[in-house]
């Protein structure tokens, strides 16, 4: 991971400005460790993210046949803020339309309530097989 030098050291001068008497060798591990500490947030996905990823990695897995979208869709009402998460499968050859829904993440609380498909669970599109997804949660 690279880091912003001119960033660690602004911060690094702006401790030691606090505090005359700190020394600027203890200022600039202080900045390091602000740095790094904020990479290692950067890094980790949320879960959110995590949650599109996996809809992403069913629906690369569906089958061929059928067209598929994904529907990630942000509503907010009544002092809610909510995320909603669904799949339509349809086919360009039948009237076939179906749709999957996997629920929705709260964006206040941070909690991912299921629908009647659970994207935490590893199956397929319909629960019909076991998936081999390497995104946990």
């Amino acid at each position: 991971m690279k880091y912003d030098m001119k960033e660690i050291m602004t911060r690094a001068w702006k401790i030691k400005k606090e505090d005359s008497k700190n020394i600027f060798a203890l200022c600039l591990k202080m900045a390091w460790a602000e740095a790094k500490e904020a990479g290692n947030k950067k890094e980790e996905k949320s879960l959110k993210e995590k949650l599109v990823d996996k809809l992403n990695f069913i629906v690369s897995d569906a089958s061929g046949f059928y067209t598929y979208s994904i529907y990630v869709s942000d509503w907010e009402k009544y002092g809610k803020s909510r995320t909603y998460f669904a799949v339509y499968e349809t086919c360009q050859y039948s009237k076939h339309n179906a749709k999957y829904d996997y629920g929705f993440f709260d964006n206040q609380t941070g909690k991912y309530v299921a629908g009647r498909h659970d994207l935490t669970d590893n199956c397929s599109l319909g629960g019909r097989h076991h998936l081999d997804c390497s995104i946990k949660f």
